[in-house]
Parts: structure tokens; sequence; C-alpha cells
């Protein structure tokens, strides 16, 4: 082959190779899908036919048709793009083999790529949040509050900011790799437990509540269509997801979010059209009911009060705690490098806010159709407007319900593989110390990780489907599971200033304080409780601040949050004073061996004596330096 690179060469044939497998199993698979969109839209009497279910059909087609498949742990847990794709490995086919240098500049350019850059991240984070429930609850309030209802729904959005500063300073002054990680070192395994409970709540719900909402197009409550809806919705992201992992979300989102703004902004001009200009939308006032909504008995034009109560819960919720028990949220704070991940969730938090405003318009004009308030729901809407607008209605819940699960099974994926697995002795995982693993931690995931991710996704699926027998309430997966887990936020935040032992086994620093995360864990969990059940007792009875139909949900959340706030503090004394005095005594954490530098990423050894990999370096705080070694 004369000056050839053999190795590239053969590399490149087997990647061929491989490519020629990959497209043939592609191939057959969308031949499979004419047949089986043939057999259900001609001879059967299935639900094929409707234009809606042939464009829920081939679009669930394509995702799965372009959707990676690997078994690399790199793309499945952190979305990298692993190695040179088949066209540069022909191009460099008949180039000279390169001396170490050029080696090492190359690698370092192969590392570069496999980077999750800002238009990656960012339109990935904006779409995940875009919840199929979320657009459905921005509609829903602004019947209830116009405009503002929207507003009002857009302050658990200040959730971007919160969850990206927590994950940048965790990256950068800690060295975390993880939030459970940090969680499992601070707090001890059984904080570590609870905490991977409530991350497993949050995405429970979010599978029923998002395939609820999408079902709700295609028809009654319980039927056929119903069901057979929630099964496809259910299934499609799960198998993509399945494939490639987070590598496969990533790649989906970036389509469903061009697409999501896409539908938006041509559901706006339909509506506008139909109100000769938006402006007559944005400034319409539907009559008010004197007594209760639907008494019949108008006196004045205007929207119910008490949007402002709702948007200072979820401002609250959202700067404090809500967040952290999202893993759709805050696993992807620990992807790309800091820098470009905090940039990423500053453009997407305000383009989601966003979103979710313009949304209302949905519920503003179905108030305007039924010239009363309360008449927003976006399948009302849709069916009222007819035609295009009620394919295009469908579409964009049916947009952020994929994306939205597709994250869902894939931090379902992370939580029972790396961090629940992490636990077990599976093959691949060579520590000697058991406990959560995180997505970097490459060496020790093995295909075992990946199966059992596989395994507890599609079981994930299932019982979240099967949920819908018992709730459907879909709001109550954001106010409910929100005040549940408030416990959540005091001991995160407590994290950013935690003070480590200056070296393994030595006296100063903080005790690993699992009292501080439990207590206020758990605490947070008995008001949750009854707020789940207000309607079946009187004991939060008095508690109510602000005005309107949230009230309740605010005075509980201010008043959880101090008691949350006492909870930890109480906890994180006796873990500091007390129990040190008794056989019980924890250990003191030292601080992680490397930090992150927030522009490249690279890793910054704390100790200048220590080698990669070594044991907890001595960090002296105030000295500055390190050694910056390639990632």
């Amino acid at each position: 082959l004369g000056g050839i690179s053999q190795r590239r060469f053969v590399f490149a044939h087997t990647n061929m190779k491989l490519l020629a497998v990959e497209l043939a199993w592609r191939t057959s698979l969308t031949v499979a899908a004419f047949i089986v969109a043939l057999v259900l839209g001609v001879l059967t009497d299935m639900p094929g036919k409707d234009v809606m279910w042939q464009v829920f059909y081939w679009y669930s087609i394509i995702l799965i048709i372009t959707a990676t498949l690997t078994m690399n742990p790199s793309a499945f847990f952190n979305g990298k793009s692993v190695g040179n794709s088949i066209w540069r490995e022909i191009q460099q086919l008949g180039k000279p083999k390169e001396d170490v240098s050029e080696t090492k500049a190359g690698t370092k350019s192969e590392a570069e790529r496999s980077k999750v850059g800002f238009w990656l991240l960012m339109p990935s984070a904006f779409i995940t949040w875009i919840f199929a429930k979320s657009i459905t609850n921005a509609a829903v309030l602004g019947g209830y509050y116009g405009v503002l209802g929207g507003v009002g729904y857009g302050g658990w959005y200040i959730s971007f900011w919160s969850a990206a500063l927590v994950g940048y300073y965790l990256r950068t002054r800690h060295g975390y790799r993880s939030l459970t990680s940090a969680v499992d070192k601070l707090y001890g395994p059984a904080a570590s437990l609870c905490f991977g409970l409530a991350l497993l709540f949050r995405l429970f719900n979010e599978v029923w509540s998002n395939t609820a909402v999408v079902a709700s197009f295609f028809g009654e409550e319980y039927s056929t269509e119903w069901w057979w809806s929630i099964g496809l919705s259910t299934a499609v992201p799960c198998i993509y997801v399945i494939m490639g992992g987070m590598r496969s979300s990533l790649f989906s989102d970036v389509l469903q979010a061009f697409l999501g703004v896409l539908l938006l902004v041509s559901i706006l001009g339909i509506v506008g059209t139909e109100m000769n200009g938006l402006s007559n939308l944005w400034s319409f006032k539907p009559p008010k009911a004197s007594g209760d909504v639907g008494s019949g008995e108008t006196t004045e034009r205007g929207w119910l009060p008490g949007w402002w109560t709702l948007f200072l819960a979820g401002v609250l919720q959202g700067s404090t705690s809500y967040p952290f028990m999202d893993p759709v949220l805050t696993d992807r704070t620990f992807l790309s490098t800091p820098r470009t991940m905090l940039l990423s969730f500053a453009w997407g938090g305000a383009i989601a806010f966003t979103f979710i405003t313009l949304f209302s318009a949905i519920g503003i004009y179905g108030c305007v159709r039924a010239d009363a308030v309360k008449n927003g729901h976006p399948a009302y809407v849709a069916a009222e407007l007819g035609g295009a607008a009620e394919v295009l209605i469908m579409l964009v819940m049916m947009t952020s319900s994929l994306s939205t699960l597709d994250s869902t099974f894939t931090s379902v994926g992370k939580l029972f593989g790396l961090e629940f697995g992490g636990w077990l002795k599976l093959p691949g995982d060579a520590r000697k110390q058991r406990g959560p693993l995180r997505p970097s931690d490459e060496e020790h995931i093995g295909a075992a990780h990946i199966t059992l991710a596989r395994f507890f996704m599609v079981l994930v699926g299932i019982a979240g489907s099967f949920y819908l027998l018992a709730d459907t309430e879909v709001l109550n997966a954001t106010t409910v599971s929100g005040t549940v887990v408030m416990g959540l936020g005091p001991p995160v935040m407590l994290m950013l200033f935690w003070r480590y032992a200056s070296s393994a086994g030595a006296t100063d620093g903080w005790a690993q304080s699992p009292l501080a995360f439990l207590f206020s864990f758990w605490t947070g969990v008995v008001w949750g409780a009854f707020y789940q059940e207000r309607k079946k007792t009187d004991a939060l009875d008095g508690f109510e601040l602000g005005e309107g139909a949230y009230e309740l949900l605010l005075g509980v959340n201010v008043y959880g949050l101090i008691s949350c706030i006492g909870a930890c503090a109480l906890g994180f004394v006796i873990d500091q004073l007390v129990t040190p005095l008794t056989p019980f005594a924890r250990p003191r954490p030292s601080r992680e061996a490397s930090i992150e530098d927030p522009i490249t990423g690279e890793h910054i050894w704390l100790d200048k004596d220590v080698d990669k990999g070594s044991a907890q370096p001595i960090y002296v705080p105030g000295e500055g330096g390190g050694i910056t070694c390639s990632a």
C-alpha cells in the first residue's frame, strides 16, 4: 500500500463494513414501517387513517430510524461523539503516518470534537423542559389569568439558572462530576438512597403526566384510541433512547427544539389571523362570574386574581429545590465545559420562559371562543380551531412529550445503571469500594451497566403508563411533586459552602452529615404529603399566603422551606458536635483530587505532587496554581 497507513486502512475498512450492516437494518426498518402503515391505514379499521395518527406514526419512525446505536459508555451516558466519522477516516487513508507530536495533537482534536457544544446542549436543555404537561398547564392558566398565567407558570423556569449555577460551582470549585456523587460523599449512603428515590419519583411522574397530555388529543379517557396513543408515545422515545442513550436524546432534542419553535410561531400566526391581530388577543378580557365560575351571573370583565401568588410559588421552588429533583435538568449541567454549560442554560432558560409565556395565548383564545374564563385546555382549543391548526397544536404536544420522555428515559438509565448500579458488583467495575458511579467513570462502566439501564427504562415506562389508572391530574406533577421535595434545597445549597478536611484522615473540616440531609428531606416530604391530602384534611388551614387558587401552595412552600432550613441546621449541628462523641462518628470528607477549568473543562490537579488518579490531595485554601492536564 506504499505510504498508506495500514492501521487506518484496516480501521476504515472495518467501519465501512459496520456502516453497511447499519444501513441494512435501517433500510429494513424503513420498509417494515411502510408495510405496517399500509396495513393500519388501508386493510384494517384501526386508527391509522386519521391524519393526526399518520403524522404521529411517521414522526416516530423518523426518530427511531435516525437514532444513534451504541454500547460505548461515553456516548450512552455522556452524550459524546466517540471516534472519527467514516468520512474522516477515508480522507486520512492516503496520509503518511503521523509522528508522536501529531498524534497528540490529533487526540486533542478528537477530544474537542467529542465535546457536547453550545448548539447541542442549549436546544436540548430548552426543549426537555418544554414538557407536554407544562405547555398544557400554561394554556390552562392562560384561561385563568390571561398572559400573566403563562408568566406565573414561568416562575418555575428560574430552575435553569439555579441548576446551572449549582452545577458550575460543584464542577469548578469542588470537582464533582455528578450531583449524586456529591450527595453521597458529603451526606453518606442513606442520603444518597433518599436522593435517588426522589429522582425516581420525579422521573416516574414525567412518564404518565406527559403521555396523558398527548393521549387527550386522540380519544376519550381510557378509550381504545387513548390507550394506543399512551403506548406509542411511551414506546417511541424509549426505543430510540435504548439504542443510543444520551447521544440519541441530545440529537433528537435539537430537531424537536427547532420544530417546536416553528410550530409555536405557526400557531400564533393562525390565532392572530382569527383575532385580526395578536394585540386583540392579549387585550381580551372575559366576563367574570359574580359567584363561582359557571354561575352565569356576570358583573364585569377580567381575569381571575392571584397569578402573582402562583409566580412566587414557582420562583421559590425553582430557586431552592425544584431543579435538584429533576435529573433531566441536572444531568445536563455536567455536560460540555462549565462555561459552555452556563451559557447554554442561560439562553435555554430564557427561550423556555418565553415559549411558555407565549403558549398561554392558546388558553386565552379558548376563552375568546367560549366568552368565559377557564376554557384554555389545548385539546378544546384545537378542536375549536380544527383543520391544520388542530394538527399543529397536536404536533407541539407530541414534540414536547417525546423530547421530555427521551430525556426522562436517559436519566432513568443513568439512575439505575450508574447511581444504583454502582452499589452492585457488576462486570467492568474494578473499584475497591461500592457507591454511585459517575458518567465520567468510563473505565469502570461495562456492558452490564448499559444493559441494566436499558432494562429499567422499559420497566419505568410500563409502570408509568399503568399509573394512569390512578391519577391523571397533570398539574399535580408540578405542584405536588415540587412541594414533596422542598427539603432538597437546604442540603444542596450547603454543599456549595462545605469545608473539607485538609487531607484524608485529617480532623479539620466538616464531618459527613447524613442527618442534615435526612432531617431536611423528610420534613419536606411531610409537608408535601399534607399538601397532597389537602382536600381530605384541615391540617393546613391558616397557612395560606397571597390570593386566589394557589394561596395554600405558596404558604405551604414558604413555611415548609423555613422548617426544612431549620431541620437541616439541626441535623448538621448534631453531626458536627454530638455524633463525633459517639461510636457513630462520621468521616471528614477531603476535597476531590481535581476541579474543572471553567473554559476548557480540563482537570486542574490541586496538589502539584499528586499524579492523576491518585489519592485525595492536600488542598490549601487560598493558594493558586495547579497542574492542568488533558481531561
